[in-house]
């Protein structure tokens, strides 16, 4: 993840310290010594491996057991944990943010309109968790809300999505920039928009009165129907 030196070394750290208990003696340990649902967890991390925001959230939710578990386990990883529990509240509020996105970017009925759509949606989106942050709103940040942190450390945050939101930026720049020509969202009213190379084709497809009753589904489903009963328009 993107950010500034020695706090991003903290957050990205706090993250190992969580993910890194999956995988030790010591979470097995654990989930045979609790009847919470440590037991249903590890058995689904045998099944498949957990996302990182859904594990990290997982691991939240039992934050106080680990870090009862760890006290004569390893009293090292425990003060670390303790230490950098605002920062886990922060990732995990964070992932789940990136989890709702990454769903929203599957569906048989996606296409490159919905794509750009909802990727500059989320872009947009981190200036505004990074002024709701800097305002001591936490909306979208539960768990943060609900743990003991300084102005120092909502900086940190504020500037983490700031980073994120210009490494965001730089890694779809391709989609963000990609155009939508009117037309292709509205072949009826914006018709005269069309380039030369496509205007008389268009005129003709427009002027079908079928197809007027097709696009009432929406312009996924004109265009699908289009190109599967006008070839020519492929």
């Amino acid at each position: 993840m993107p950010g500034g030196s020695g706090q991003h070394k903290s957050m990205t750290g706090s993250s190992e310290d969580a993910m890194g208990v999956r995988v030790r003696d010591l979470f097995s340990q654990l989930c045979i010594a609790n009847d919470e649902d440590l037991n249903q967890l590890l058995l689904h991390t045998e099944v498949r491996w957990l996302s990182k925001g859904t594990c990290l959230t997982r691991f939240y939710n039992l934050f106080g057991s680990v870090i009862e578990f760890l006290e004569n386990k390893d009293p090292q990883l425990r003060d670390n944990l303790i230490s950098s529990k605002k920062d886990v509240a922060y990732l995990t509020d964070l992932y789940k943010l990136f989890s709702d996105v990454n769903l929203q970017l599957q569906g048989d009925d996606l296409n490159l309109i919905k794509t750009k759509n909802r990727i500059a949606a989320f872009v947009s989106k981190l200036l505004l968790y990074k002024r709701n942050i800097g305002r001591h709103e936490f909306n979208n940040f539960p768990n943060l809300s609900r743990v003991l942190f300084n102005n120092d450390d909502l900086l940190v945050y504020c500037q983490h999505l700031e980073n994120l939101h210009r490494d965001f930026k730089e890694r779809f720049q391709d989609v963000l920039n990609m155009v939508i020509p009117d037309w292709v969202l509205d072949p009826f009213s914006n018709v005269n928009t069309a380039g030369s190379s496509h205007l008389e084709e268009l005129i003709e497809l427009t002027t079908i009165e079928e197809s007027k009753i097709k696009f009432k589904n929406g312009y996924q489903e004109f265009w699908l129907q289009c190109r599967k009963n006008t070839p020519q328009y492929n």
